[in-house]
């Protein structure tokens, strides 16, 4: 078996877990069997044993123990980045929030008007340890371990695929959360992520972005009860999606944000051809690569992810 079809069914592997667990949550196993806190329980045994453990048990028990451990290391992307592109990363990260936010505005307002209905379940921030709790929670464990999984393991197996690692990577997060709701902006954090680490070689870029994007959503939802030094944030939310002067602000802010994004990746573009991470050439094509429409694990894996989303669309019409 090749290393892509290992690291394939590896994921593959790793979906169907994360599916089975999500099933067992929505059936309310967790509960039944004691645990109190359900959530705290599945996000850690999904990001902790599933995206963790089991990606680098796997990897190791295949990959690695054929090319050594140091495989390991060049194939998830461990290594140094740039200060010049610390910075752009910085830049990029701020302006992927609030693009992100835009896209699921939009995104919501679609899927509400064809009639779906989505119940939330808010965190009820009684004091500062539930923000500690829900910082580690949603943004530390999801940006050590989803991108560990999401972004160094299929770098490991697709980067020989090019500029199509990238939306590999983008399709596969995106569907990962089998969620509807969250579809749209996650493909586009996808992207984003994946673009960083294309252009960078390395994991890091997008560990912080993750850690950032999901930190500011987890502040907001703290200010947004408790007020406090963060709470411009909320303000700035109420303003842009309160009133019309409000959206067309955040139409632009959104427009000028892409802009910046654009010109971020194509400086970091210039400098990864410039140090031969990448080609010069603008979608290459390796003829030798087997074509993804004849890639098994990688079918299989889009076939579960894409019935999983549409269950949940399909419940969310019937609500």
């Amino acid at each position: 078996m090749t290393k892509r079809n290992t690291i394939g069914f590896i994921y593959f592997a790793i979906v169907i877990a994360t599916l089975l667990l999500r099933i067992a949550s929505s059936l309310d196993v967790y509960s039944a069997l004691g645990i109190t806190d359900s959530d705290a329980f599945y996000s850690c045994i999904v990001q902790i044993l599933i995206f963790g453990v089991m990606t680098v048990t796997l990897y190791m028990l295949t990959v690695g123990r054929r090319e050594g451990l140091l495989s390991f290391k060049i194939d998830f992307g461990v290594r140094k980045v740039s200060p010049k592109n610390c910075l752009r990363v910085l830049v990029i990260a701020v302006c992927m929030i609030v693009v992100s936010m835009a896209i699921s505005f939009v995104w919501q307002m679609v899927l509400r008007l064809m009639g779906f209905t989505h119940i939330s379940s808010p965190t009820d921030y009684t004091d500062i340890g539930v923000l500690i709790r829900e910082l580690a929670l949603v943004a530390l464990l999801p940006a050590l371990f989803e991108e560990l999984a999401h972004r160094g393991l299929i770098y490991a197996g697709y980067r020989e695929c090019g500029w199509k690692f990238v939306l590999i990577s983008a399709l596969y997060f995106s569907l990962m959360h089998q969620n509807i709701v969250q579809t749209g902006y996650t493909f586009f954090a996808g992207v984003t992520m994946a673009l960083a680490m294309y252009y960078t070689g390395s994991i890091f870029p997008g560990i912080f972005m993750h850690f950032l994007n999901n930190a500011v959503s987890v502040i907001s939802g703290y200010a947004s009860q408790n007020g406090g030094i963060f709470s411009f944030i909320v303000d700035i939310e109420n303003f842009i999606y309160g009133s019309f002067l409000g959206l067309v602000a955040g139409f632009v802010l959104t427009v000028a944000c892409a802009a910046i994004m654009v010109l971020m990746f194509l400086r970091m573009r210039k400098d990864a051809v410039k140090n031969e991470i990448i080609s010069g050439v603008w979608f290459e094509t390796n003829s030798s690569v087997v074509p993804l429409s004849k890639d098994v694990p990688f079918i299989l894996t889009i076939v579960i992810g894409v019935l999983a989303t549409l269950f949940s669309f399909v419940w969310g019409m019937m609500r």
